[in-house]
Order: structure tokens, then C-alpha cells, then sequence
């Protein structure tokens, strides 16, 4: 796991980087908080200790994508490059990889356009504020906590909505039902399964993942009975404000969160890196 001096170095480059490009990038905080001991973490740090810049790969299940930073006093000086190709190992076991990047970082821009990479699509992050009023919960539309003998069903519909692969989706979902701060819902209608949605808590805020519903139940509504639902729970718990990102082509996942409350506050673009370009 990563030491709490590393997370605090992280954390320092990041609000520098942010301030000074008036960007918001997407470091995943919750699993970086939870890294396993596989190595998807690269540090650069000067001699006198400070870190100046850092590489991270994550694996949801489907694409490896990768994340990263440089101080903007010590850009243009190969530091990224150096990050880039220690991962390599890594990068090469990869059956895809996405490169994200946040829409309004013009330094990020430049860089990808030096690499072999294609424009691939764009994420909105939105948030909504408990303040926000959402309409009445659909009855006929439950959750409750997944089990192991759901996994087949979870790893179905990350097959069947996302595109995930089925090996894939099984060493994925299996690693996130040992999260201790994230927890996988079934979303039940009429007492069938209907699909799946994982929440993850840290203090004042709640994160939506993995919000699918089975194709076969899709147009009955289910999907904002259980938005609605999970909304209204980590609200009574507390929780301020709720976030989840939406494919910015998916007019119909967008038009459902907007009418729920959620604005976009930024947006993230993801680039398709050619792995066959890689040398081992």
C-alpha cells in the first residue's frame, strides 16, 4: 500500500497542478487510499525530496487507464516520459489502454498529441448537493447488499453493458467484494434481478460506480428508482454531496442524472494509447 508520506506528496502535487492549470484531475482517491502491493504506482522525486512527478495505472475491469502529473516549474524535461517508460512492463500486459486527461489542460494536450495515441471519449464528472430535491422513490424497485453467489450475475452485466470482458469482469468484481470502503448493491425490481450499482463512502461524500441495468429490464424506469433510491439513502446518512460520471455521448444516462440533480462540474477526456508502439 502506499505509505501516508506518499499520499501527502500526491496530494501536495496535485493542488499545485490544479491551481496553476485551473484544472481538476481525476486520481481515483479512494483506491489509491486502498492500493494493493502490484505495482500501478511511479514516483520522480529531486534530490532534496520533493515530488515533482507521479504516474498511476488503475484496472476497473476493463481498460488499464492511466493518470499523471508533473510539477508545471519542471515540465518539458522528459520527467513524464521517464514515468511513462518505467510502467512499460506493466503497460505491455495490457489488453487496452486509456490515457486520461483533463479537457480544459492544455499542457496535457500537448503531450498526448506527442504520443500514438487516438482521441477515444469524453466523461462528465457530476455531483449533486443533498439540498436538491429528487422525486419519490419507485416501490416496486429495491437494493441490497451483493453476495458472493451474485458474481455471476455482476459479472454479466459488466459484460453485457460495458463491454467488459468475461475474465476480466471476474478478477475485477471478485478483487472489489474485498473493499472494505466500497460496497456492490443489487438493484432488484419486482423481486428479479435488474442490475447493479457500487457506492463508495469517504467522509462527507459518496461515489457511484458500475450503475448498470440488465438490457432486458431497461425502459421500466428501474434505473432512476435506483438512483433515486441510493440518493436518498447517503443523504439521510449525511452525506452532502453525490458524485458519478457519464459518458458525455450517452444523451439518456446524461438527460436521467440532470432531472436527478446532478450537474457536471468538469469533464475528462480519454485517449487510446497504440499498444503495439510499446518496447519491453
Amino acid at each position: 500500500m502506499l505509505t501516508k508520506k506518499q499520499l501527502n506528496d500526491i496530494h501536495s502535487l496535485q493542488q499545485i497542478c490544479e491551481e496553476t492549470g485551473n484544472i481538476k484531475l481525476k486520481l481515483n482517491w479512494d483506491t489509491l487510499k486502498s492500493r494493493a502491493d502490484e505495482e500501478n504506482d511511479y514516483f520522480h522525486y529531486d534530490n532534496s525530496g520533493n515530488l515533482l512527478g507521479y504516474l498511476a495505472l488503475y484496472n476497473f475491469g476493463g481498460p488499464v487507464e492511466l493518470c499523471g502529473m508533473v510539477h508545471p516549474n519542471h515540465r518539458r524535461k522528459g520527467i513524464f516520459s521517464s514515468l511513462f517508460n518505467e510502467a512499460v512492463k506493466q503497460l505491455a500486459q495490457a489488453r487496452k489502454l486509456l490515457i486520461n486527461a483533463p479537457a480544459s489542460s492544455q499542457s496535457a494536450e500537448g503531450y498526448i498529441k506527442s504520443l500514438p495515441c487516438t482521441y477515444s471519449f469524453s466523461e462528465y464528472q457530476m455531483k449533486r448537493h443533498k439540498t436538491k430535491k429528487i422525486g419519490t422513490a419507485n416501490s416496486e424497485v429495491t437494493m441490497r447488499q451483493a453476495v458472493s453467489s451474485d458474481l455471476a450475475f455482476i459479472n454479466h452485466l459488466d459484460t453485457a453493458c460495458f463491454d467488459i470482458p468475461k475474465d476480466e469482469a471476474e478478477v475485477f468484481n471478485k478483487k472489489i467484494f474485498a473493499c472494505k470502503n466500497e460496497r456492490t448493491f443489487i438493484i432488484e425490481y419486482k423481486s428479479q434481478k435488474a442490475g447493479k450499482i457500487r457506492i463508495q463512502t469517504e467522509k462527507d461524500a459518496a461515489w457511484i460506480y458500475g450503475f448498470a441495468v440488465d438490457p432486458s429490464f431497461q425502459g421500466k424506469g428501474i434505473g432512476r428508482g435506483a438512483l433515486t433510491n441510493v440518493v436518498n439513502l447517503q443523504h439521510s446518512k449525511g452525506v452532502s454531496w453525490v458524485h458519478l460520471e457519464v459518458a458525455a455521448e450517452n444523451d439518456h444516462a446524461l438527460s436521467l442524472y440532470k432531472s436527478c440533480g446532478f450537474e457536471p462540474y468538469g469533464t475528462q477526456d480519454y485517449y487510446e494509447y497504440d499498444l503495439n508502439t510499446l518496447k519491453v
